[in-house]
């Protein structure tokens, strides 16, 4: 397995073509995320892990395809992943599928059109103004980065930043507040030249109060002010629903392969 360097990241950006992931191009532009090669001389097939995520690029029935799919917790170290590649290759789906080693199971996510919103901010507005007055919706900061990370139902806020000051330094977010505790918040868990990738979450026993309503909101608001698009993807049916109501639209269901090293 082989690593790209971020200047090398042209030898395989053509393999990606068809995936408008935003983390695909974060790695691709050098600011985030990993990406790996069997052959960096002539690569037919290439593999970028960021985060939870691992994105399938290139030619499915290629021997390079094969070893990058065997190998992918070499690269991945995660103990499981979600599995992304083109809708115009679904070769890879029977390729993903194929590696029994990789306890692979089909999963449906729910695409959201990638382009530019013109978001109303008095909707915004009213997500904002809606949190209940015992909780505070703040900017993150660097308590709030080391609260999220430290949480497994938050960590993805951050975790693609390797650090607090890389965080506050290229990322944002926003978090409720119960007496100083997060919980709720929105955070680029991507950032590439032009856009951010959305991530939001809310502690189990807060959910339901339309709090991380309005932290998805403040970050939109922030992020048409700066010129920036707010991408968004839905991992379920809550997130989906939550995206409609904030003016984003609906593209429609595809498919990935959640991948993990052993069986629960």
């Amino acid at each position: 397995m082989i690593e790209i360097k971020k200047e090398q990241m042209n030898l395989i950006a053509a393999l990606f073509t068809g995936i408008e992931d935003s983390m695909v191009k974060a790695c691709l532009q050098g600011y985030m995320g990993n990406a790996y090669v069997e052959n960096i001389d002539s690569p037919n097939a290439a593999l970028i892990v960021s985060g939870e995520y691992s994105f399938f690029g290139g030619d499915p029935t290629t021997a390079q395809a094969e070893y990058l799919i065997k190998n992918l917790f070499q690269a991945n170290q995660s103990e499981s992943t979600v599995g992304i590649y083109s809708e115009d290759k679904p070769e890879w789906r029977k390729a993903l599928l194929s590696v029994a080693q990789n306890n692979p199971v089909v999963v449906p996510r729910y695409g959201i059109a990638q382009k530019d919103y013109d978001f109303d901010h008095e909707v915004l507005d009213g997500f904002i103004n809606a949190v209940a007055k015992e909780f505070t919706l703040t900017r993150f900061n660097e308590d709030i980065y080391q609260q999220a990370i430290n949480e497994d139902w938050s960590k993805e806020f951050c975790e693609t930043f390797p650090s607090a000051e890389d965080y506050l330094s290229g990322g944002f977010g926003y978090a409720v507040l119960d007496h100083g505790k997060m919980v709720s918040g929105a955070s680029t868990m991507t950032v590439y030249d032009g856009g951010i990738e959305i991530q939001v979450a809310t502690d189990s026993k807060y959910t339901r109060r339309g709090l991380a309503l309005a932290c998805a909101a403040a970050l939109i608001k922030e992020c048409t002010e700066r010129g920036l698009r707010p991408c968004w993807d839905a991992a379920n049916l809550s997130s989906l629903n939550m995206a409609l109501k904030l003016g984003y639209e609906y593209k429609g269901e595809y498919t990935t392969i959640h991948m993990r090293k052993t069986l629960l």
